[in-house]
C-alpha cells in the first residue's frame, strides 16, 4: 500500500504542469506586434541614435527592462534631447503596446519629480506609454492606415553598436506601399530592432547590454490625473516623441 502511495505521489509529481511566473520564463510576446518582438529579461537595454529628416533634430531613446514583480516586468523608456531627459516607466505583464497590459504608468520630466499616474488616465496614458518605441521610430499608427510587416530577406548590419546577422522587414499597407524598412536580431533586447528608416525618421542600434537599473531612483508621487489637467496626450508633449534619430557625425 506505501509503495502504491509512493507511485500515485511520483506520478503526481512529474504530471503536474510547472508553474512559471511570465517574468521568470523570459520568454517573447509573439502578439500582433508591427514594428520587432517585445521580448524582455531582467538587466536588458537598448539603446537608438535617432534623426528627424525634417529638422535635422537628434536625441537618443533607451529601452530597458530595470525590474521584476511576481508576473510584471518594469520596462522604462528614456528619451534624451539637447532640452534634458524624459523618462516613462510602465509596469507591463505582457507586451506593452497593448494599454491593457500596462498596470502602472510613471513620468519624470528632467528635473522634475517623479509623478505615477493613477485611475482612468493611467489607462487613458498607456494607449501612448507602450508606443513609444514605434512613435520614435517614424511608423504611422495604426488607426491612420492599414500596416502589415512583411519578412523581405535575410543579411547582416553594422551600426554603432557593431555587426549583427538580422532579418529583413518591411511595413507596407493593402497597395504594397513601403512605409519603413527596418532590420531585426534576436541577440538585441528587448525588441531586437537593430536599424529602422522611414521617410521621415532614421533609427541606429548605439549600444545595447545587460544590467539595468532604473533611471528613476525616487518614490513617485500619486496623481490622480496628469498634470496638464487631464487631457490624454500628456505623453506626446514629451520632445522628440514621433521624430527621428542618427548618431551625430
Amino acid at each position: 500500500m506505501a509503495r502504491y502511495l509512493v507511485t500515485l505521489f511520483l506520478i503526481f509529481l512529474y504530471c503536474m504542469p510547472v508553474m512559471v511566473p511570465a517574468a521568470e520564463a523570459e520568454e517573447p510576446f509573439t502578439g500582433k506586434r508591427l514594428f520587432g518582438i517585445f521580448s524582455p529579461k531582467p538587466g536588458v537595454w537598448s539603446e537608438y541614435a535617432v534623426f528627424d529628416k525634417a529638422t535635422g533634430k537628434r536625441s537618443v531613446i533607451r529601452v530597458s527592462i530595470v525590474g521584476v514583480e511576481q508576473d510584471s516586468y518594469w520596462y522604462e523608456v528614456e528619451n534624451r534631447e539637447d532640452s534634458g531627459s524624459r523618462i516613462i516607466k510602465l509596469m507591463v505583464n505582457g507586451d506593452p503596446i497593448y494599454p491593457e497590459n500596462i498596470k502602472r504608468l510613471i513620468i519624470k520630466l528632467g528635473s522634475g519629480p517623479a509623478q505615477e499616474v493613477g485611475g482612468e488616465f493611467a489607462f487613458m496614458g498607456g494607449h501612448e506609454a507602450g508606443r513609444i518605441f514605434e512613435q520614435q521610430s517614424g511608423i504611422p499608427a495604426r488607426s491612420t492606415v492599414d500596416l502589415k510587416s512583411v519578412r523581405t530577406g535575410a543579411g547582416n548590419a553594422t551600426v554603432i553598436a557593431g555587426t549583427f546577422d538580422v532579418s529583413l522587414h518591411e511595413i507596407v499597407d493593402r497597395t504594397g506601399r513601403v512605409y519603413a524598412r527596418y532590420k531585426f536580431s534576436q541577440e538585441v533586447r528587448p525588441f531586437g530592432i537593430v536599424s529602422c528608416d522611414t521617410d521621415t525618421t532614421s533609427m541606429i542600434l548605439a549600444g545595447h547590454g545587460t544590467g539595468a537599473i532604473s533611471l528613476i531612483t525616487e518614490e513617485p508621487e500619486m496623481k490622480t490625473q496628469p498634470s496638464d489637467g487631464g487631457r490624454p496626450g500628456i505623453l506626446m508633449q514629451i520632445p522628440g516623441m514621433g521624430t527621428g534619430y542618427e548618431p551625430k557625425q
